[in-house]
């Protein structure tokens, strides 16, 4: 029998008897929370005690014990039986079309009986096996090429941490060795010693099997196995995966999100490999740009904010900060770290509030308009009578807001980050009014490319059905843009034959073409003609149907026409013509209404549109506002702007 605290040495190796390990005063808390399950924890403190090798996996232990109490996992027999048929449907289906559809059969099957989600705190059920065997793989795992760069904070953050989201705890290496990595080896065509980090992350982010679908309601995260195998999933549950997969290997990848883009609706998700110039280079689900252009591969999406997912708690995050304060949910994480100066030049932002805050609330927020609300999407505390607001990224309007009952109050005007850093206030001047001319009511970047396609075209009418002597009466020089483009004539000759003939390389495609004779706005109608077969869907006479949403295309480039015969020759007047679009331009016969902000929307009037211009004109706009324009007949997409140098410039 040996007295306590003697100390053994046996074959050069010390041991340490239980009593004498000493515990952080950080773990006191936390090993009360475990209740009964400290005993595991303290094993595990225990075991890398004995050895004095083992100092810095005892560190990496006291890291993960400290933040477990704000981790947890999902329990429900229903999300798991869910899962277990979605297996089923992986393993004899990877068509996207019938994955989406088997997918939503067992989604409208399991999700009304969702009732049974518990969540259970990992301080309570972990066990010092798991998590032993959780740190020696991970400490083998920064030994690899792809993390010899990362410092212990980053491996702490990056490579060490069990779990990721709120999946149920699993061996989640060995899944993703045995169900993952073998294919997206086989995908990388290098000899195996010399793929780097950026080759792999190459490959997560082109995963064939990679086709987005949304859940209609809040679900849990899926489990290991699933999300080793998954066919199918939200950008959310891609970028869980590429993470466990990279992480499987030694390499530092990151969940960074924004929780509302500043130019258009939703949020996003996505991975960062962190460099080795610690810099993050973003990927994501389906991308076909370079490692490091996530963000910018779309062009109508700039992030206001962007926010880290950390294992560690944050103590300069809101949820840590918010007292008794209500917050918005996408800030109510411990978890949270701002990481947006590390994408892109930033600007801090100075606000007074003109507006007193509700209930005496001490936070205020700046807030993104998601084409129907205001979104908050940064935090700052009062202090000295004004707000600031840190690391904000430019090129986007902000609304200055108090958090209450769940909505958000305007505090001050909108204000404008330009690319060059500097702010403007846009306060409406009642005592400036102007006229201002409309052409769509929603940005239009994701689309402004299409009109390349008639670049180059031209406009020609005959009396000749074969167009041999064929007279050019309109060439299009520049792309035309996201709205009708209208052409008046001087010609007062006749002509049997009208065309558009488009440029070489096209396939012809055009939205909307319409033809009138001098002094009327009756569009001229006749037999539709031209050459080439058409794709089946875009018919030619789509070119001519009204509907700014169907278009002609042809099957075959080069020399592709379309056109009018009509009864008796015309003398053409007028032409307009539509690219192909998405919608958002003005229409005739429907109705809009203009608005500008000023602590609300406040209504400029309505208008119908008219084929005559296509445009709406309105008076009395005040200056320097910020506008929005609605169309109140069809359509969801509507946008903020403002009016500057006589044109639109879109937020």
């Amino acid at each position: 029998m040996f007295k306590q605290g003697i100390i053994f040495v046996l074959l050069g190796i010390i041991v340490v008897p239980a009593s004498s390990v000493s515990y952080p005063k950080s773990l006191e808390s936390n090993l009360k929370l475990a209740g009964k399950n400290s005993a595991e924890l303290e094993k595990v403190i225990r075991h890398y005690s004995i050895h004095r090798a083992d100092t810095l996996k005892r560190k990496a232990a006291i890291f993960l014990i400290e933040n477990m109490d704000v981790h947890e996992s999902y329990v429900s027999k229903t999300w798991d039986n869910f899962q277990s048929e979605l297996d089923s449907l992986y393993t004899k289906e990877d068509r996207p079309s019938e994955l989406i559809k088997g997918f939503n059969t067992l989604y409208e099957k399991y999700n009304q009986g969702l009732q049974d989600v518990v969540y259970v705190s990992d301080l309570k059920t972990i066990s010092s096996q798991f998590l032993i065997k959780n740190i020696d793989e991970a400490f083998l795992a920064w030994k690899s090429p792809f993390a010899k760069h990362l410092n212990f904070q980053d491996f702490c953050e990056y490579i060490l941490p069990y779990r990721i989201a709120t999946e149920p705890l699993a061996d989640w290496r060995t899944e993703f060795n045995m169900q993952f990595i073998p294919d997206m080896y086989s995908r990388i065509r290098k000899q195996k010693d010399s793929i780097s980090a950026k080759d792999i992350c190459n490959a997560l982010k082109t995963y064939p099997y990679g086709t987005i679908t949304f859940f209609q309601s809040d679900v849990p995260d899926y489990n290991i196995h699933t999300l080793s195998v998954m066919r199918l999933g939200s950008c959310r549950y891609y970028s869980i995966q590429a993470a466990f997969a990279g992480r499987s290997l030694g390499i530092p990848v990151a969940l960074d999100n924004t929780p509302q883009w500043a130019t258009r609706s939703f949020g996003h998700e996505w991975n960062a490999f962190i460099s080795p110039d610690n810099k993050p280079m973003a990927f994501g689900i389906g991308d076909q740009v370079e490692l490091g252009k996530h963000i910018e591969n779309v062009p109508d999406r700039i992030p206001p904010k962007i926010y880290r997912e950390t294992f560690a708690k944050q103590p300069s995050s809101l949820f840590f900060i918010k007292n008794e304060e209500e917050i918005p949910p996408q800030f109510d994480s411990p978890c949270y770290r701002d990481v947006t100066k590390d994408y892109y030049i930033t600007t801090n932002v100075e606000v007074k509030p003109l507006v007193a805050a509700p209930a005496n609330k001490k936070l205020a927020y700046l807030s993104v308009f998601d084409n129907k609300n205001w979104v908050p999407v940064a935090w700052s505390k009062k202090e000295n009578d004004k707000f600031i607001f840190s690391d904000v990224n430019r090129g986007i309007v902000c609304l200055p807001s108090y958090y209450h009952q769940g909505g958000v109050i305007p505090a001050a005007y909108p204000v404008v980050l330009r690319k060059d850093g500097s702010v403007t206030v846009l306060k409406p001047n009642l005592s400036k009014r102007d006229t201002i001319t409309l052409k769509r009511k929603y940005q239009d970047r994701m689309h402004s490319w299409l009109g390349y396609a008639m670049l180059g075209g031209k406009f020609q009418v005959s009396n000749d059905s074969t167009f041999k002597d064929a007279v050019d009466i309109y060439n299009i020089a520049v792309k035309p843009e996201q709205y009708f483009q209208t052409v008046y004539l001087t010609t007062a000759d006749q002509y049997k034959y009208f065309r558009y003939l488009s440029p070489k390389g096209s396939y012809g495609e055009v939205s909307e073409i319409e033809v009138y004779e001098k002094d009327t706005n009756i569009k001229l109608s006749g037999k539709v003609i031209g050459n080439n077969k058409a794709e089946s869907d875009r018919q030619h006479y789509k070119a001519f149907d009204g509907d700014i949403l169907t278009r002609f295309k042809s099957q075959e480039a080069d020399g592709t026409w379309v056109g009018l015969a009509f009864d008796t020759p015309k003398a053409i007047h007028r032409i307009s013509y539509l690219p192909r679009n998405d919608g958002n331009c003005i229409d005739n016969k429907q109705l809009y209404e203009l608005f500008y902000w000023d602590n609300k929307w406040v209504s400029l009037g309505r208008q119908t549109g008219s084929n005559e211009t296509y445009r709406l004109i309105y008076n009395n706009v005040p200056a320097n506002a910020l506008l929005l324009l609605r169309n109140l007949t069809k359509g969801t997409e509507e946008r903020v702007f403002t009016y500057e140098n006589g044109e639109q410039v879109w937020w």
